[in-house]
């Protein structure tokens, strides 16, 4: 079994099949469907960007969550420390750091990616389902987004990096999967980057018409197939 971002960061052959034109619309999207939602962030000054992003990620969530906010801040910081560390524990054979206190420079982005992120998500009059998660299908385990609104899944990537076809692709594994168990209505998938202060969104129908030719509903079974039968190519 792999997740929904293992299986949209691999099997690049059967993305290519099913999405030919996703490169193509990338560009297009980078150059010109993006939303400016605020100045972009100076560039990083850690190289803890994993945790930076995670980190206020989870405090973005815990915010959120503590409608009644009977929480101190430093209750709900703890608390996303905690979140950070759980989920970041499986890299750390990778680099990454979780030992070492967040430095004052790396607590200040912290703050202000928080802040991004509330001033983007608490505009809806809609309440937001943060972390939803997507049953499995086929190989492909539950899986976890970011945030979902009324109308919308957003992915968030917290990085210093134009969108990528990958970050379209996982956004699309999630709504293949939610398409699968019918749970949620998605008409629409977005991108946020609090870092370089832009936002994409777009109907899923639009979306699939121009990456793939197929409407939302023939693409989603064609990756629900590849899902169940295992026969697929990387």
């Amino acid at each position: 079994m792999i997740d929904a971002v293992t299986f949209s960061s691999s099997y690049n052959a059967f993305w290519s099949e099913t999405t030919p034109m996703l490169e193509h619309f990338i560009r297009r999207m980078n150059l010109e469907y993006l939303e400016r939602i605020t100045v972009p962030m100076e560039g990083a000054k850690t190289v803890r960007r994993a945790v930076v992003a995670e980190y206020s990620f989870s405090i973005f969530a815990e915010k959120l969550a503590d409608t009644e906010n009977s929480r101190s801040d430093s209750e709900r910081a703890d608390i996303a420390w905690n979140e950070t560390k759980h989920r970041l524990r499986p890299f750390l054979g990778q680099g990454v750091d979780l030992e070492k206190p967040l430095e004052a420079n790396e607590l200040a982005e912290v703050s202000e990616i928080v802040k991004r992120l509330l001033s983007f998500f608490r505009g809806g009059r809609h309440p937001l389902v943060v972390r939803p998660l997507f049953k499995g299908c086929g190989f492909i385990d539950a899986s976890e987004g970011d945030v979902l609104t009324k109308s919308t899944l957003y992915e968030v990537k917290t990085v210093d990096r134009s969108f990528r076809g990958t970050d379209v692709r996982q956004l699309l594994t999630y709504a293949a999967l939610n398409s699968s168990s019918r749970e949620a209505d998605i008409p629409c998938i977005g991108l946020i980057n609090p870092r370089r202060g832009v936002a994409f969104e777009m109907s899923v129908d639009e979306l699939c018409l121009d990456i793939s030719g197929r409407p939302a509903e023939e693409l989603f079974s064609l990756v629900i197939q590849a899902f169940s039968s295992g026969e697929i190519s990387r």
